[in-house]
C-alpha cells in the first residue's frame, strides 16, 4: 500500500503522472499533511527497481558485468552499462552478501550454480531449487552432510509416489508449541524489502522474494523443499513444502514467506514451522 512519504498516511490520492527519460512516474497528494509527492520506489536512481534487481540477478548467477548489462537490456529494453551494475554491485553489497563467496564459486563452478525441479502437490505446481556452490560450502561439516544428500537426492528423484496421497500438512496443523517472539530488521528483510520493489504483482511477491535470495545472499541454499514425515505424537503422516532454507552459523533455519504476517494466526504459523523442522529432522 502506497504512503506518503512526509507523514506516512494511507490517505493519498493519485495526481496525475511525471515524464521522466525512461517512462512517468506517478504523482500523489495527501490529504492529511496536503503535500505532493511522486511514486519512487528506489530514491535518486535513474532506472527503476525491476532493472536493478534482475542485474543483480544475472551477475550473482555467474554472468559476466558486460554480460549482466546486455541481458538486462534486451530484457527491459533499456540501456545500462557495465559500471553500472558495477556500482548497484557496490551499493547493495552490505544486503546481498554473496558477493563474499561469488569469486570463488565462478572458478569451481562457472554458471552451473542452481539446480531445479518442478513437482506438483494438491494440483499446483512447486519450483524446489538449490543453490549448487552455497549447499556444498555450508554443509561441509559432518553434522549437516545428510541435509545436502537429502536435497540432492530430491532434485534427481524428487516426491515419492504416496506424498500426494498425504492428507494432512503442516500449514494446515495446529499443535501447542511453546514459542519465544521476537521481531526484528535483519538482512533477510532488508533483501525481502529490495525485492518486493521490483514486483508488482501480489500473486508473485513470494516467488520473487525466494530467487532474489536464493542468488544474492551467502546463507539461502535452497527452496521451495517438500518434506513429509510420520508423525507419531499424532499418529499421521504429514507433508509440506519450506519456503527457504538457509544455513548461519553452522545452524539450520526454515523462513516462511507471509506477505500479511501481523494478521497470522500465531498458533498456526509457530505450528508450521516446528512441523517444517520436524520434518527435515526426521528426512535427515
Amino acid at each position: 500500500m502506497t504512503k506518503c512519504t512526509r507523514c506516512k498516511n494511507t490517505e493519498i490520492i493519485k495526481k496525475g503522472k511525471r515524464k521522466t527519460k525512461l517512462g512517468s512516474r506517478q504523482l500523489y497528494y495527501c490529504k492529511s499533511c496536503r503535500k505532493g509527492f511522486a511514486d519512487s520506489k528506489l530514491q535518486y536512481k535513474t532506472y527503476g527497481p525491476k532493472v536493478i534487481v534482475s542485474a543483480l540477478i544475472y551477475y550473482n548467477l555467474g554472468s559476466t558485468l558486460e554480460e549482466s548489462a546486455k541481458l538486462t537490456n534486451k530484457r527491459f529494453k533499456v540501456k545500462i552499462s557495465k559500471s553500472s551494475v558495477s556500482q548497484w554491485l557496490k551499493e547493495f553489497s552490505s544486503i546481498c552478501t554473496y558477493c563474499k563467496l561469488r569469486e570463488k564459486v565462478s572458478k569451481n563452478y562457472g554458471k552451473k550454480i542452481l539446480v531445479s525441479k518442478t513437482f506438483t502437490h494438491s494440483g499446483l505446481a512447486y519450483n524446489f531449487k538449490y543453490h549448487r556452490p552455497k549447499l556444498e560450502i555450508l554443509c561441509s561439516s559432518d553434522g549437516l552432510q545428510t541435509l545436502k544428500e537429502y536435497i540432492e537426492n530430491f532434485s534427481r528423484k524428487g516426491c515419492p509416489e504416496f506424498f500426494n496421497d498425504i492428507k494432512n500438512r503442516c500449514s494446515q496443523t495446529k499443535i501447542k508449541v511453546k514459542i519465544k517472539t521476537e521481531s526484528r530488521y535483519n538482512n533477510a528483510c532488508k533483501l525481502s524489502d529490495l525485492a518486493l520493489k521490483s514486483c508488482s504483482l501480489n500473486s508473485k511477491r513470494y516467488l520473487t522474494v525466494e530467487n532474489f535470495m536464493l542468488a544474492n545472499d551467502s546463507s539461502t541454499i535452497s527452496i521451495e523443499v517438500p518434506v513429509w514425515f510420520w508423525e507419531k505424537n499424532l499418529n499421521i503422516g504429514m507433508n509440506g513444502h519450506t519456503d527457504i532454507l538457509q544455513i548461519r552459523q553452522g545452524k539450520i533455519f526454515v523462513l516462511d514467506f507471509k506477505p500479511e504476517a501481523t494478521r497470522e494466526n500465531e498458533l498456526k504459523v509457530s505450528s508450521q514451522l516446528y512441523l517444517y523442522a520436524l520434518g527435515l529432522l526426521f528426512r535427515t
